[in-house]
C-alpha cells in the first residue's frame, strides 16, 4: 500500500526469508534520492546511445512490459501515492489495475493482487497526539529507522485477503475496464482500512474528550436535574459527583502498557503452563466479523488469568486488546492502574440508590460502542467456583443492546468463548468458599502472598471460541421463532443464548474427562484399570457429540499417557496416592507400576471443577441413566416410563445447568442416547420395554452418578426444612443451617460425595424450592428473608417420617427418594413401601428424584 522503497525493501527482505518469489517490477514506488541520480543518468545514457544507434533499440509498451514480467514472475505497485493520484485523475493516465486487468482478459491463468501494509508500531492513532508516530505511515529509510526505535511495540507487515482479477471480471461481465479498475481500488482501500481498524482498533479518545462526550450527555446531565429535583441536592455538587464516578469507572488505554505487561505475561505463562493452545482460524474470523461492528467477546469466566490470557492473545495475533469491564474490587495498587491502563473499565457490583452513577456508568458504556471499541465483559457476572458456566446476569447486556437502539453504532458482533485450563490458580480457595468460607477481597497484600501460587505449573490452556454472531441476526431469528421484540425479553433469550454457545465452545481437556472418572466412586480405592474403562467409556459418547476435544483425547490410544499426565499431577498434591498390596500408602516413583490407589475424600472438592467443567455435555446420558435405573424391576423398564422420569430429573436440575436446547426436546434426547446406549451393548430395545445385563447395570450406574453430588446437595437442603424449627429465618443463616446440616449428614454416611457440601448447590437448592412454593423469599438483597411454608414443611414431613420412628435426615439405607405429585414412592430396599396421597409437593417439579446410594460403584 505504502510508497516508499522502503516500505518496498522490507516487503522484498520478509519475501525472500520465506523462500517466495521476489516482485520484478515495482510501479508507483517513491526511490531515495541518490536513486534518482542513478535514474537520471541512466536515462541520459540510454537516449544518447539511442541517437547513435537506433537500429539496436526497439519500444515496448506498457503494457506488453508488465504481460513479459508477469509472465516470468510477479509485480508489486503502490496504492497511495499522491503524485500517481494526481498523474491518474489530472493527467488522465492509465491505472496499474487496468494494465493488470488488459492482461487478465487475455489469459486464463488468474492474476491475484494482495494488498500488503506495513506496520511501524501498533500505536492506536490518538486524537490531539503530536508525539504520537502514525503506525501505517509512509517512512523514508531514516525516518522508518528512528519510528521503529522509539515505539514500544514491534514492525510488521499485514498481508490482506486477496482479490481474483479473473472472478472480478466474470462477475462485471466483461465491462468497463476503468470503472472495474476503480471498484477493484475501492475494495483494495477497504482491506486497508480493515486491516488498520482490527489492528491498531479506533482512534483513542482523550480523557477531556471521552469526558464531553459523556459527561456532557443529555443522558447524564437529565439525571443530575432529577436529582437536584428530587434530592434538592446543588448541581455543582453533583456535577463534580459525576466527574468522580467517571475517573472511577474509565479505562486509559496505553498500547505501551499492553506491549510491557505482555513481556511479563510472557514470562509467567512460560513458568506455570505448559502452553496456551488456540486455532488461528479463531482469530480470523474475529478479524472478519470486525468489519460488522464492535466486537463484544464473552468469555466464560473461571480464573482470574481469563483476561489476562485473553488480551494477550488478541495482541499476539496482532488483533487490538479488547476494553474489559472488571469489578471496582481489583481497582487495588498496584494491578488497579495496571488494569487501567491495559483497558479495563470499572463497575460497582450494585447500582441501587445511585442513579447518577448508573447513568454515567451505561453512557460511557454506549460512548464505547459509539467509538467502535472491542468489548469483554463476562456475562456470568463472577468467577464459576464450580467449574460450570452459571446463569447469566443481563444488566450489561441490555446496555450493549440499547447502545445499538439508541442509533450509537450499526451492529454488535457477539464472539461466545472459553479458557479451558489442565488446573487453576484458584483451587484451594474456591474449595473454601463451597465450604461456606467469606470470599478474600482483593488487595495488594493478597497479591503480594500470591507469589507462592506461581511456584508451580498448571499443565495446559486451551482456548475455545464459538462462531461469532451479530445482533441483528439474533434479534431477527428470536422475532421470527419466539416472537420477541420487547428488549427485557430480548435480553433474556439473548443472555442465555450466549451461554449455550459458550458451552459448545468448552473443550474437554485430560483432566476434565480423568477427573469424571475418579470421582465416580465413593469407595476409597481404585484401580487404574478401572479409571481407564470409565474414560473410554465417557469418549465413546463425547466423540459422537459435536463438542471440542484435545488433540490427545481423540486419540484411544493416548488414554495411558493421559492418566499418567493427571495421576502424576494430582499425586503430587496428595489428592491420589498409589498403595502397595500391604495398604502402605507410596508417593515415590518406586510405586510407579503399581495398580492400586486411594483417593483423599477432603480433596474431592477441589478437583470436583473440572468434572463440572464437562457435565453440560453429559447431561443427557446422566438423567437419562438415572431414569432408566429408578423406572427399572429386575432390570426393565419402557420408553415412555423412562422419559417421564427425564423430564423430571431435568426440572428438578434446571437452576444448575443452563440447558442445550437438544435436551430440551425430550423425544429426540431420548431416541439419540438409547441409540447410543443400544450401540455400544449397554442395553437392549425388545418393542416398547427396555432391558439391560449386570454389565449394563454398571455403565449405567457409572453415567448416572456424575450427577449424585448435585441430587444429594438437594436432598440436604430438604433434610434442612423438614427438621427447621423456626418458620421465618434469613436467608444467610438459614444457609448456614444447611451448612451445618450437610456436614452432618456426611460424617454419619446419609450422603457419599463430600462435593455435595457446597454452598453454591444448596443456594440453586433453596431457589428452586422457592419456585416450588416449599419456600418463600421476601426483603432486599441484603437482608433476604425466607419462610417455611407450613403446607410445604407438612410434605416434607409426611414422606421422612416413615415406619420405624426413623428420624428426619437419617437416610443410611436409601436407594431413591422419590417425590411423587399423588404417589410419593420411598425405596429402602426390597421390597418398596408406598406413604398415602398427598397433595402435589414441588410446584412445576412433578418429582424431585434423588438416586444417593445406588448409582454408584
Amino acid at each position: 500500500m505504502q510508497t516508499t522503497y522502503t516500505s518496498l525493501y522490507i516487503l522484498m527482505n520478509l519475501l525472500k526469508k520465506h523462500s517466495l518469489p521476489v516482485p520484478e517490477l515495482g510501479l508507483g514506488f517513491i526511490p531515495y534520492s541518490y536513486q534518482k541520480i542513478v535514474i537520471l543518468y541512466s536515462e541520459v545514457v540510454t537516449y544518447i546511445k539511442k541517437m547513435f544507434k537506433s537500429g539496436d533499440y526497439k519500444f515496448i509498451s506498457n503494457h506488453e512490459y508488465i504481460i513479459r514480467t508477469l509472465d516470468e514472475g510477479s509485480i508489486c505497485f503502490s496504492m497511495l501515492s499522491r503524485k500517481l493520484f494526481v498523474r491518474r485523475y489530472v493527467q488522465i493516465k492509465t491505472d496499474a489495475i487496468e494494465y493488470l486487468l488488459d492482461v487478465q482478459k487475455n489469459s486464463e491463468t488468474p492474476i491475484f493482487i494482495f494488498p500488503q501494509v506495513v506496520f511501524w508500531n501498533r500505536n492506536p492513532e490518538k486524537s490531539g497526539s503530536i508525539l504520537n508516530s502514525e503506525a501505517v505511515g509512509d517512512r523514508g529509510l531514516f525516518s522508518g529507522m528512528i519510528t521503529m526505535w522509539k515505539s514500544a511495540t514491534p514492525a510488521f507487515v499485514r498481508i490482506g485477503k486477496p482479490v481474483n482479477l479473473k472472478e472480478e471480471l466474470e462477475a462485471q461481465g466483461g465491462g468497463d475496464v476503468k470503472h472495474l479498475a476503480r471498484q477493484i481500488r475501492n475494495s483494495l482501500m477497504e482491506i486497508y482500512n480493515y486491516e488498520k481498524r482490527s489492528i491498531l482498533g479506533p482512534q483513542i479518545k482523550t480523557q477531556a474528550e471521552m469526558m464531553e462526550k459523556v459527561l456532557y450527555h443529555k443522558n447524564v446531565l437529565d439525571v443530575i436535574q432529577q436529582e437536584m429535583s428530587e434530592k434538592g441536592a446543588q448541581e455543582k455538587k453533583l456535577r463534580r459527583k459525576a466527574y468522580g464516578y467517571l475517573k472511577e469507572i474509565a479505562a486509559d488505554f496505553s498500547i505501551v502498557y499492553i506491549r510491557f505487561f505482555k513481556a511479563t505475561n510472557d514470562y509467567l505463562f512460560r513458568k506455570i503452563f505448559d502452553g496456551i493452545h488456540f486455532d488461528i482460524e479463531d482469530f480470523k474470523k474475529l478479524r472478519e466479523a470486525s468489519s460488522q461492528g464492535p466486537i463484544i467477546l464473552v468469555p466464560s469466566h473461571k480464573s482470574h488469568m481469563d483476561y489476562i490470557i485473553i488480551s494477550s492473545m488478541f495482541y499476539h495475533n496482532k488483533l487490538i486488546p479488547p476494553h474489559i469491564l472488571s469489578g471496582s474490587n481489583l481497582t487495588f495498587f498496584p494491578m488497579g492502574k495496571i488494569f487501567r491502563r491495559s483497558g479495563a473499565f470499572f463497575m460497582r457490583r450494585t447500582f441501587k440508590g445511585l442513579n447518577l452513577y448508573a447513568s454515567v456508568f451505561k453512557q460511557y458504556v454506549k460512548t464505547l460502542i459509539n467509538e467502535g471499541y472491542t468489548i469483554e465483559f463476562f456475562i456470568e457476572g463472577t468467577r464459576s467456583r464450580t467449574g460450570k458456566v452459571v446463569q447469566p446476569k443481563m444488566g450489561m447486556l441490555k446496555y450493549l443492546i440499547e447502545a445499538i437502539d439508541e442509533g450509537y453504532n450499526k451492529d454488535l458482533v457477539f464472539a461466545p468463548l472459553t479458557v479451558n485450563y489442565d488446573r487453576i490458580l484458584e483451587e484451594n480457595s474456591y474449595l473454601k468458599e463451597l465450604k461456606g468460607k467469606e470470599k478474600t477481597t482483593e488487595s495488594t497484600s493478597g497479591f503480594i502472598k500470591s507469589r507462592k501460587l506461581i511456584q508451580r505449573k498448571y499443565g495446559s490452556v486451551y482456548m475455545g471460541f464459538n462462531e461469532p454472531f451479530t445482533l441483528s441476526e439474533v434479534r431477527e431469528k428470536f422475532l421470527k421463532e419466539k416472537n420477541i421484540s420487547d428488549i427485557d425479553l430480548l435480553t433474556e433469550e439473548l443472555g442465555y443464548y450466549i451461554v449455550k454457545k459458550i458451552n459448545e465452545a468448552v473443550i474437554v481437556t485430560p483432566f476434565a474427562i480423568t477427573t469424571a472418572a475418579l470421582l465416580n466412586t465413593t469407595a476409597r480405592g481404585f484401580t487404574r484399570e478401572s479409571i481407564k474403562k470409565r474414560i473410554e467409556i465417557l469418549l465413546s459418547y463425547l466423540w459422537k457429540t459435536e463438542y471440542k476435544l484435545t488433540e490427545g483425547l481423540r486419540d484411544i490410544s493416548n488414554i495411558d499417557s493421559i492418566m499418567d499426565l493427571v495421576f502424576d499431577s494430582y499425586s503430587r498434591d496428595g489428592i491420589i496416592s498409589r498403595v502397595d498390596a500391604s495398604g502402605e500408602v507410596k508417593n515415590d516413583a518406586a510405586a510407579q507400576s503399581e495398580e492400586l490407589y486411594i483417593i483423599d475424600h477432603d480433596q474431592r472438592g477441589r478437583v470436583n471443577f473440572y468434572k463440572n467443567s464437562i457435565t453440560h455435555m453429559t447431561l443427557p446420558v446422566n438423567m437419562i441413566s438415572l431414569a432408566v435405573l429408578i423406572t427399572s424391576t429386575d432390570k426393565k423398564t419402557t420408553k415412555s416410563r423412562i422419559s417421564a422420569e427425564f423430564e423430571r430429573v431435568r426440572d428438578a436440575l434446571s437452576k444448575e445447568f443452563v440447558y442445550p436446547d437438544l435436551l430440551n426436546d425430550t423425544d429426540t434426547v431420548i431416541e439419540n442416547t438409547l441409540s447410543h446406549f443400544v450401540s455400544e451393548g449397554i442395553i437392549k430395545i425388545e418393542g416398547k420395554d427396555v432391558l439391560f445385563d449386570e454389565a449394563g447395570d454398571e455403565v449405567l450406574k457409572f453415567f448416572a452418578g456424575m450427577i449424585q453430588d448435585y441430587i444429594e446437595s438437594y436432598l440436604i437442603v430438604l433434610n434442612t426444612i423438614a427438621d427447621y424449627r423456626v418458620k421465618e429465618v434469613s436467608r444467610k443463616d438459614f444457609t448456614i443451617a444447611v451448612r451445618k446440616h450437610g456436614t452432618r449428614m456426611y460424617h454419619l454416611s446419609e450422603i457419599q460425595c463430600s462435593e455435595s457440601l457446597s454452598m453454591i448447590n444448596y443456594n440453586n437448592a433453596i431457589d428452586k424450592f422457592i419456585d416450588a412454593g416449599i419456600l418463600k423469599q421476601y426483603g432486599d438483597s441484603k437482608k433476604l428473608q425466607l419462610t417455611i411454608l407450613e403446607s410445604g414443611r407438612a410434605r416434607l414431613k409426611t414422606l421422612f417420617n416413615k415406619e420405624g420412628g426413623r428420624r428426619p435426615g437419617d437416610l443410611k439405607s436409601l436407594k431413591h427418594l422419590n417425590f411423587y405429585s399423588k404417589h410419593p414412592v420411598l425405596h429402602t430396599g426390597n421390597p418398596p413401601f408406598r406413604f398415602a396421597q398427598h397433595p402435589p409437593l414441588l410446584k412445576g417439579v412433578s418429582k424431585l428424584t434423588v438416586y444417593s446410594l445406588s448409582c454408584r460403584q
